[in-house]
């Protein structure tokens, strides 16, 4: 099932007359491409809930229109769409059984569509032995773990065989070894039934770990849309850049001078070395189907202009090797060995945060009595923004 967003905006009015409304959602245009799993991830308050209220039905677009394959279902009932819902909290039934539970949707099927209760217990079973507790069916809901609890609320949402599959935040009441293993359940699963499944979470390593593709959004406003890898590797704006990776990018006050990337006095990198980003001719929105996002302007004018050019420049913590030549000069803090790789933790006057965090080979690590350590920049790492729009002017090569 394709799911198509034309344009959506969605504006809640304001807390009183002189606030005016707020806008939830602004401008969403994108197509799910049928069997896919997407993730809608960004922070609280970008819009993503919102978002998979208006697919589900729940919440109305005021602008826009959404489509299911050429069918428009905008004014459907959400009960006549043929969604799954799975929400944050489970919502499951605490005097029914595990099975009761899995089969109360079934029990809301009317005219051609109504079973027996032979065939919904059939399809409870089916729905059960997809999630693997199958030998829990007869329990409540008290006598279950918070995974369990999670599985059962997935049944649920499956057992009609949903044309869409829509969850929201899913996994964040799990504690951190549950929500990994669930996590790969949950791709499992959508990958068996090729049910087109839309996953709201504000965690970026949930996302990046099962979707087909993400879209990042922020205050409302789409950001970027990609596979995860190539978002992580070629992000369009400085929030996108940031919001993404664990330890998350450096980031520093730079500046452009002389056909070079200074950090602080520090000349680190050519601008040469870099590709510079060229006007776009989608909305600054950036939430159009074809992963492009963001107006980038032409930066060939400001490599030209005499002068110290203002910029912030972000660099992956995996972007750093150590060499005893390198041009960016850093005090060294602290090393934290983490098996196969070490974290170096150092400092520099540019810097915007407290330490800056590279990961290095473990045979490479620095002394225990350095004071100083010196990097080189690795190529594909480095990212030069606008240090106002914080749109990307420089990038991967």
């Amino acid at each position: 099932m394709k799911v198509t967003l034309k344009d959506i905006t969605k504006r809640f009015p304001g807390k009183d007359k002189k606030s005016g409304p707020v806008t939830a959602v602004d401008d969403f245009d994108f197509e799910i491409p049928s069997g896919q799993l997407v993730g809608l991830l960004g922070p609280s308050g970008c819009g993503k809930s919102t978002t998979l209220m208006m697919i589900c039905g729940l919440e109305k677009p005021t602008e826009g229109r959404i489509f299911f394959d050429d069918e428009d279902v905008t004014d459907v009932p959400p009960e006549e769409r043929g969604v799954g819902l799975v929400f944050q909290n489970y919502a499951l039934y605490p005097h029914m059984t595990v099975e009761q539970n899995i089969m109360f949707p079934l029990g809301n099927l009317k005219g051609a569509d109504k079973l027996s209760k032979e065939e919904m217990k059939k399809k409870a079973l089916e729905a059960a032995r997809l999630v693997q507790i199958e030998d829990l069916l007869q329990r409540r809901p008290r006598e279950l773990s918070g995974g369990q609890q999670q599985r059962v609320a997935i049944a649920r949402a499956l057992v009609k065989m949903p044309r869409v599959l829509l969850m929201d935040e899913p996994l964040s009441n799990l504690d951190a070894r549950l929500r990994l293993q669930t996590r790969v359940e949950i791709r499992r699963i959508q990958r068996e039934t090729g049910i087109t499944t839309v996953f709201v979470t504000h965690d970026q390593e949930e996302a990046m770990s099962i979707s087909d593709t993400i879209v990042v959004m922020n205050k409302g406003v789409v950001q970027q849309i990609g596979r995860p890898q190539e978002v992580y590797d070629d992000p369009h704006n400085l929030f996108v850049a940031t919001f993404l990776g664990t330890p998350p990018i450096n980031v520093f006050d730079g500046s452009l001078r002389g056909g070079k990337v200074y950090i602080g006095e520090d000349a680190v990198y050519d601008i040469d070395s870099l590709d510079p980003e060229t006007e776009k001719e989608t909305s600054g929105s950036g939430a159009k189907a074809d992963g492009n996002s963001g107006v980038k302007k032409g930066p060939g004018r400001l490599a030209d202009e005499a002068g110290d050019i203002p910029v912030s420049v972000a660099i992956r913590p995996e972007g750093f090797y150590l060499d005893p030549e390198g041009p960016l000069h850093c005090s060294l803090l602290g090393v934290e060995v983490m098996g196969r790789d070490v974290t170096v933790i150092s400092k520099h006057p540019a810097f915007r945060g407290e330490s800056i965090r590279t990961i290095v080979d473990a045979e490479n690590r620095p002394g225990d009595v350095q004071r100083e350590v010196r990097f080189r920049i690795r190529p594909g790492k480095i990212f030069v923004f606008d240090k106002e729009t914080g749109e990307r002017l420089y990038g991967r090569k």
